[in-house]
């Protein structure tokens, strides 16, 4: 019984520790594609051909900077085409959500 119950712990820290691997926040960096309210496509010049940018989830949580300082999503203006770099993390599911949009000044 000590020996089920250590492999059982084992094979749960283990799963503890790969979910945490996998859910790691990413930079990318490129143009805007596109942008909606609620989420924004950025093509980095690595995509294969035919292939389109992924898109990344925005939130309440997400933060924009314009030049670094705060702005809000309609304060900031995204445009398709303009330079970006987004701060991203994907749960367990792959959903891709940002955390930080940075913009260079207007």
């Amino acid at each position: 019984m000590t020996k089920l119950r250590l492999a059982f712990l084992c094979a749960l820290s283990l799963t503890v520790f790969a979910s945490q691997a996998f859910a790691h926040p990413m930079t990318i960096k490129g143009t805007v594609a596109a942008i909606e309210k609620a989420r924004i496509q950025v093509k980095t010049g690595e995509e294969k051909a035919g292939e389109k940018p992924e898109w990344s989830a925005i939130d309440a949580k997400t933060k924009i900077l314009r030049d670094n300082k705060a702005v809000s999503f309609e304060e900031a203006h995204i445009k398709v085409g303009e330079r970006v770099v987004l701060l991203v993390d994907h749960d367990a599911k792959g959903v891709m959500t940002t955390t930080e949009i940075r913009l260079a000044a207007q």
